[in-house]
């Protein structure tokens, strides 16, 4: 029997509870494929835009995405004004958000980042399914990528805004499944892919090399962990400082703790205890099948990632962190469950049983999941303070300047200079502010009243107020003389 870069049969016993290695999927499992995958693309899309439609997207991060790609959409450096940045390369270096760019040429809109990201994250579901389909019937194996679509990591991805890390489990799920089949063309390509879409992916491609020494391919391993720590010096300490206005890279701080006393490395992996139950809830999903699989080790240096910086946001199950590590999980998942139906000789309906399990088990875990809320009536339901909000965007002109609540942010931010309010934000030409609001980063909004309160004494004037929103504008220098 042929084994595969994974070290798995391609083929097993006719009495074995699994197949042999599909070489075309047929025209059923391609339609089943299609519809899982259009029906996680919907779910997600509808999400995120009535979420935007109700005012809960923010600056941090659709915002910025949004003029950062407008930005790009016109052939000039992706700023934000947002984010302080004249290049946001210069914050991350996320190149693949150019890709974004060309959709703004037919529809120059935030709520099109929304829908290419839940397309990109419905998408990963192919590469995560083929790669399951060659180990598992296909009826467990049509289970088993419902189960990665209801996943948390992807979902909350989804539901919070916009992230570059929307093209990683496209890529990194792509990478796995290439590899698999020796395909080492494209297992290149893809995994310079996955260099290109944030820096904190880098060490990535040196956990793909660790494991391919794991399986024999040493010399293929070899190229890729000193590339990863190559590319990861000269993005780090050359690439983003260059683009960067304070000719630095900001993020280190999270690690200097670790790294000035690196021997506590155990303890600091575990505490808080949030770090635990989050690597728990990484694996719960999928009843922990994927301990069982070699590929576990990829999920290693995004732990570290994660679980070692001194960034709070870093160590819970909210906001997009989790995307990367989604179709590692699910693909390791269900090596592990073919691996172990092997050795015991499990029935098929066995292995259908533990599949539909791990359906169960994500679309609960680890609790709140988003995919609720589409059942929910109020879901689809705009507020009544909402409709003043549309007449707040048709008031102020495509060129001028704004300072506005986080939450309105997105919905304006196709312009040059657009910046949250806070205390910080420097003059413009309008001020918005809608009571009704988040009034993040504000504690309340009575620090946002006390804002706008302030710039009324500086003399700006108000030129709109109902249900809660305010506009206040600005005279321009001749006017005000």
């Amino acid at each position: 029997m042929k084994r595969s870069a994974l070290g798995t049969e391609d083929a097993v016993e006719q009495d074995g509870p699994l197949v042999v290695r599909p070489a075309v999927v047929n025209r059923t499992e391609r339609l089943a494929l299609s519809a899982v995958t259009l029906f996680f693309g919907g779910a997600y899309a509808l999400n995120g835009l009535f979420r935007h439609w109700r005012f809960d997207s923010g600056a941090y991060d659709l915002g910025i995405f949004d003029q950062a790609v407008w930005h790009l959409s016109r052939f000039e450096a992706p700023a934000s004004t947002i984010r302080g940045f004249n290049n946001l390369l210069g914050d991350h270096f996320s190149p693949v958000i150019a890709l974004f760019a060309p959709l703004y040429w037919i529809a120059p809109h935030a709520e099109t980042l929304i829908v290419a990201q839940a397309a990109l994250l419905a998408a990963s579901i192919v590469p995560v399914f083929l790669f399951i389909r060659s180990r598992l019937p296909f009826e467990p194996a049509c289970a088993m990528a419902v189960a990665y679509g209801f996943y948390w990591g992807i979902q909350r991805t989804a539901d919070f805004d916009v992230h570059e890390m929307a093209f990683a489990p496209l890529a990194i799920a792509s990478a796995i499944l290439v590899m698999d089949r020796g395909r080492w063309r494209v297992f290149w390509i893809a995994v310079a892919t996955i260099a290109l879409i944030k820096e904190d992916l880098i060490p990535l491609a040196g956990g793909f090399g660790v494991y391919l020494i794991l399986i024999g391919e040493r010399r293929r391993g070899g190229i890729l962990i000193a590339s990863s720590i190559a590319a990861f010096a000269l993005v780090v300490g050359i690439v983003v400082p260059a683009l960067n206005d304070a000719h630095g890279y900001g993020y280190t701080s999270a690690y200097e703790g670790f790294l000035a006393r690196p021997w506590l490395l155990p303890i600091t992996l575990v505490t808080p205890a949030v770090k635990v139950r989050t690597a728990l809830l990484w694996l719960l999903p999928f009843g922990l099948l994927s301990l069982a699989s070699p590929l576990a080790v990829l999920i290693v240096p995004l732990a570290l990632e994660r679980l070692l910086s001194a960034n709070e946001t870093h160590w819970g199950t909210i906001f997009h962190y989790s995307a990367p590590i989604a179709p590692i999980v699910a693909m390791s998942a269900a090596d592990g469950l073919s691996r172990i139906s092997r050795r015991l000789g499990a029935a098929p309906h066995v292995v259908t049983a533990v599949a539909a399990a791990a359906v169960l088990l994500s679309s609960i875990l680890p609790g709140h999941q988003p995919h609720w809320q589409l059942f929910v009536p109020d879901h689809y339901r705009l507020a009544t303070f909402e409709e003043p909000g549309r007449t707040v965007l048709g008031l102020i002109p495509a060129d001028a300047s704004i300072v506005a609540q986080a939450s309105i942010v997105p919905h304006m931010s196709q312009r040059r200079s657009i910046f949250v309010l806070d205390a910080r934000a420097p003059d413009a030409d309008y001020v918005v502010a809608a009571s009704p609001l988040n009034p993040w980063p504000a504690a309340n909004f009575d620090e946002l009243r006390a804002l706008l309160e302030e710039r009324r004494r500086r003399g700006y004037t108000v030129l709109f107020e109902k249900n809660g929103w305010t506009v206040l504008h600005r005279q321009p220098a001749a006017n005000r003389l």
